[in-house]
């Protein structure tokens, strides 16, 4: 397929806005929502096969300004409220496996790396996770 077909074909193409972020928990087989039940952010894939995603916490870290840069913050605190990272991507249509090859960000364990997502592609809903949806799943809506 010549590349004029593969973005044409390319439906994550665009900017989605993050609505829900699931964990499961394997050992009770209950829902968490690290980052709030109304969390936000955005996961962008460009025609060109550039990602970008950022997590906010739905109730963001509160840290004074005259204090911002003196109080000790380990890296578990800011995750805890925000992530992000960026790359390249590739979609596999067949499996609806997208991947992404991180290659910066701050979820350091991901740099470098391949990760690669189940997708679920509803219209203008996009579904991210594990590929039966079992430990994670991502809820996000396109943007216009």
């Amino acid at each position: 397929m010549d590349t004029s077909k593969k973005q044409e074909a390319n439906k994550l193409a665009g900017t989605w806005r993050l609505i829900e972020y699931t964990d499961f928990d394997t050992l009770t087989g209950k829902a968490t929502y690290p980052y709030g039940e109304h969390p936000r952010g955005y996961f962008t894939y460009t025609k060109s096969g550039i990602v970008n995603l950022n997590i906010s916490a739905e109730n963001p870290l509160r840290i004074a300004s005259d204090s911002e840069y003196i109080k000790p913050l380990t890296l578990g605190i800011l995750l805890d409220n925000a992530a992000g990272y960026f790359g390249t991507y590739t979609i596999d249509e067949v499996n609806s496996i997208v991947t992404h090859h991180v290659k910066g960000g701050s979820v350091l364990s991901y740099i470098g790396t391949d990760q690669h997502r189940q997708f679920i592609l509803k219209d203008d809903t996009l579904l991210i996770g594990d590929p039966a949806f079992k430990i994670g799943k991502r809820v996000l809506l396109r943007e216009e």
